[in-house]
């Protein structure tokens, strides 16, 4: 069965990536029961440091969810803003995502794929571990951090 949506990269800023950069920040302040700015930045996502993916619906190109890397290392790419919305979700959108963005770190020279979820965030820890993610120990900015989980996959 085909999917309903397409994969883009974005390569400017626009509201449809804002919208899911801040979605996922209201989300993560809700399961952490927290209250701070986004700290996220566009520009960190943007080559050669990094990409960001946007899935949209076919025939609304309504964003639906989105996915993006930065460079962490010379063959290692942190994985950051994976969200779908929550009417999306279960639709196959972040497996569509997390494949294109394995596809394109590859093609840019990373050998492996790290990043960090915690305890509040159970669907994506279930979700990382069949997608091929092993449990790591934390790392950089991380390591200090209590609710953090991480995880790594070698990039075949």
């Amino acid at each position: 069965m085909e999917p309903n949506f397409k994969i883009r990269q974005v390569t400017t800023h626009d509201s449809q990536s804002q919208l899911c950069m801040d979605s996922l920040w209201d989300e993560i302040q809700t399961r952490y029961e927290f209250q701070a700015p986004n700290p996220m930045l566009f520009s960190d996502f943007l080559p050669p440091q990094g990409k960001f993916f946007i899935a949209e619906e076919i025939g609304t190109n309504v964003a639906m969810g989105s996915a993006a890397y930065t460079k962490f290392s010379d063959k290692e790419c942190e994985l950051d803003v994976v969200y779908v919305f929550p009417k999306f979700r279960n639709k196959k959108v972040a497996t569509f995502l997390l494949s294109e963005l394995e596809q394109q770190s590859k093609i840019d020279g990373f050998t492996t794929m790290i990043l960090r979820a915690g305890k509040p965030q159970e669907e994506a820890l279930h979700f990382y571990k069949n997608f091929g993610f092993n449990e790591i120990p934390k790392f950089g900015k991380w390591v200090s951090d209590p609710t953090a989980i991480c995880f790594e996959k070698k990039i075949k």
